[in-house]
């Protein structure tokens, strides 16, 4: 049952939803713009913008609602500029969006509310700062417009995509682009999942990929036939992803696999939009219909039967109740913890002919796709399953074994559990009577192990065993003694040794050693931790994962000692190069502070003074990961300083050589978007046509940091001094 708790209409088609204390805020494609009561979703406030104008195609992503700041952001159909509104305590306008060339595609919000995104049919994204909505920076432009903006949950990266089927991912922090996307289909939305190291995306020809960041690459692709896909969604718990388009579906994706495992038919057609609020899902559609689901829905009732592990009342109220609670990670974990079971119960029945009553034991688990198809593949094989069951009945170990080699599903069943179970207990017992007297006892433990012998798999252990017992029971001595050191030793020199149950315990043995490296090592107690690494190294089985620990603890010591000694340059040398520092509290820290540092800098840039943007960043110019970053906000401060001293303008300074001047910023920027706005506005069009040369977007790599790039009385620039030189 798909779980709507209510339902809300608007006078177009719905464009954006936004969630506040208490109101909803919707916007539509005629510009009206709405807040709704929490308590019952009666109107309370609207206005309509720019009446007159041509309304918003009503699939249109020229509109933007903040997450928790009540502001919009609109964009205009044939229009360059966009507005941005406050919808509380009144609903008005407060600033607008100057800097696209062509109309407005696509405006999105940061997931924190402090960054502005639009993109245009020029294919340029621009990004404002939500504070003063002043040019943050822009990313490098695509050929055509831009069909989708979307900003990572941290808002370190930005991945934008546009009609020629081009794509890019940028990360934001440091002004770099991290990957190219070269895909064949239209990407219309998309998000960052998996701590920012895979994007989800669907397309308008019914693609959902994903793509992995980390290894520049698609992971994984499937095709909805028929669907021109328009929007997803990740849900909550990050296992699942939801997706909408312009028929009547929503459909859930599982991200582990890509599988969709559940299509759900709408009343409505056309999502258009979706928006989360805790428990509720906020759907709207190009009818102007949205929808409030309780994602929640029977959430209560469904944990108390799965503390019970009752699965088919759960399923009954997945199917009558709420059809998302079958995303549930609780109901997740219970299907998987008991599938092999369930699974295995039924294979026996099957061996056994009883269809109904194996089909009723997995019953609860057949919502999932891939576990219906497993059950039917054992269905399928079940007259195999039935020989193996004769074999095991009749004791004729070597046929059962031979099938089981033959058709590994067999290994699945209860009854492969309980032989091998029988073997290995045989096994302990032959052990034991060898030990005690090995020529005495020898008949009578050929006689137990002989059914076992005639097993192609089982007779290398046996004979190993009837030769060799005195090195098995040494090696037993060495386990009960603890010293797991001398036991590895042993079974690295007779490998045999390894094919006993014995040795499963010994591995357990040092897997603890290793939880117990982890737990000092999230302690900080690298000291500790080493000591148990050389230890875990001294056994032979763990020894390379012993030393990769070391490697990673004595990283993170280096890490942590040079941020306490403040030398920033290795500090964020270690910290790029090493994903595994990320963990670390000193890692937040050293970025925050320079995002600190940022933020007063570009308080600075937007009001053209360039060399307090240094002198704040001055601990941060010559480390390579920032050097794109701070380029980006000089750049700001160099074009306000522009237009601050445009001439004619007050308090404008005399003789600046603007030819020069504009050189300087080429020579840096290249002759870029930006700079050919400013200029236009500036009334200085034909000093800029007078440059024939188009410069170098990177050229900021090669020249001087300077304070200002006006050239005054055609005097040379200088670079920035920094403090204590």
């Amino acid at each position: 049952m798909f779980p709507i708790k209510t339902k809300m209409r608007l006078v177009g088609s719905a464009l954006g939803i936004g969630i506040d204390k208490d109101s909803v805020i919707c916007v539509d494609n005629f510009y009206n713009v709405s807040r709704f009561s929490k308590e019952d979703y009666v109107i309370d406030k609207a206005l309509q913008l720019g009446k007159d104008l041509e309304s918003l195609h009503h699939f249109s992503k020229a509109v933007a609602v903040s997450y928790g700041t009540s502001k919009v952001a609109m964009g205009f159909a044939k229009a360059t500029k966009g507005i941005v509104i406050n919808t509380t305590p009144e609903i008005a306008p407060i600033a607008q969006l100057t800097w696209q060339k062509l109309q407005i595609s696509k405006i999105a919000y940061s997931c924190d509310d402090s960054l502005l995104a639009t993109g245009g049919e020029d294919g340029r994204v621009l990004v404002y700062s939500a504070d003063n909505y002043q040019l943050v920076f822009s990313l490098p432009p695509l050929p055509d417009t831009i069909s989708s903006i979307v900003f990572s949950e941290d808002d370190s990266l930005i991945f934008s995509a546009s009609f020629d089927k081009n794509a890019t991912i940028f990360n934001s922090l440091k002004n770099t682009q991290v990957a190219t996307l070269k895909v064949e289909y239209l990407i219309e939305d998309a998000f960052f999942y998996a701590e920012n190291t895979k994007l989800f995306c669907v397309t308008k020809e019914g693609k959902a990929l994903i793509y992995n960041i980390t290894e520049d690459r698609i992971e994984s692709e499937i095709f909805l036939q028929g669907a021109w896909l328009t929007i997803c969604h990740k849900l909550p718990e990050e296992d699942f992803a939801i997706v909408g388009g312009k028929d009547k579906q929503l459909r859930i994706i599982r991200l582990s696999d890509n599988v969709l495992i559940e299509s759900i038919t709408l009343e409505q057609s056309g999502i258009t939009t979706m928006r989360f609020d805790k428990n509720l899902l906020y759907i709207g559609y190009s009818d102007g219909v949205v929808e409030i689901v309780d994602i929640d829905a029977a959430r209560e009732e469904m944990l108390e039967l799965l503390n019970k592990d009752d699965l088919k009342g759960a399923l009954s109220v997945i199917q009558e109740k709420n059809i998302f609670l079958k995303t549930m990670r609780a109901y997740c974990e219970k299907l998987e913890s008991q599938w092999k079971e369930a699974l295995a119960k039924a294979i026996d029945l099957l061996a056994k002919d009883q269809m109904q009553e194996a089909t009723a034991v997995i019953e609860p688990f057949m919502l999932d796709k891939a576990k219906k198809e497993e059950f039917d593949y054992y269905w399928q094989q079940k007259e195999f399953t039935a020989k193996f069951m004769d074999a095991l009945e009749a004791k004729n170990y070597a046929e059962a074994y031979r099938l089981s080699e033959q058709h590994s599903y067999l290994k699945d069943t209860i009854a492969y559990e309980e032989v091998e179970n029988l073997w290995n207990k045989t096994f302990e017992v032959c052990k034991r009577l060898l030990f005690q007297d090995p020529k005495g006892n020898l008949a009578k433990a050929q006689d137990l192990l002989r059914p076992f012998a005639l097993a192609k798999c089982k007779k290398d252990s046996v004979m190993m065993l009837l030769r060799n017992s005195d090195k098995y029971v040494q090696a037993d001595k060495e386990y009960r003694a603890k010293n797991f050191v001398e036991y590895f030793k042993m079974t690295e020199r007779f490998p045999f040794l390894k094919d006993v149950l014995i040795y499963k315990s010994a591995l357990f043995i040092g897997d603890q050693i290793v939880q117990r490296i982890n737990a000092l090592e999230n302690q900080t107690d690298f000291a500790k931790a080493l000591e148990m690494c050389k230890l875990l190294a001294s056994m032979a089985p763990f020894k390379n994962i012993a030393n990769s620990k070391i490697e990673t603890i004595q990283l993170k010591q280096n890490f942590s000692q040079a941020c306490s000694e403040n030398k920033l340059s290795e500090a964020f040398k270690l910290a790029e190069e090493h994903y595994e520092l990320r963990s670390m509290p000193e890692y937040k820290i050293l970025y925050d502070t320079f995002k600190e540092h940022e933020k007063i800098a570009f308080s600075f840039a937007v009001v053209g003074n360039g060399k307090n943007v240094l002198d704040h960043l001055k601990d941060y110019l010559h480390i390579d990961c920032w050097i794109d970053k701070i380029a980006a906000i000089l750049k700001i401060a160099y074009l306000a300083e522009f237009s601050k001293n445009a001439p004619g303008k007050e308090g404008a300074l005399e003789n600046i050589s603007w030819k020069e001047t504009f050189q300087y910023y080429i020579e840096r920027y290249g002759k870029d978007e930006e700079l050919k706005k400013v200029v236009y506005e500036m009334g200085l069009q034909n000093e800029l046509d007078s440059i024939p040369f188009d410069g170098n977007p990177k050229g900021y790599l090669s020249t001087i940091i300077a304070d200002s790039l006006l050239s005054i009385n055609e005097q040379p620039l200088h670079q920035h001094e920094e403090e204590g030189k």
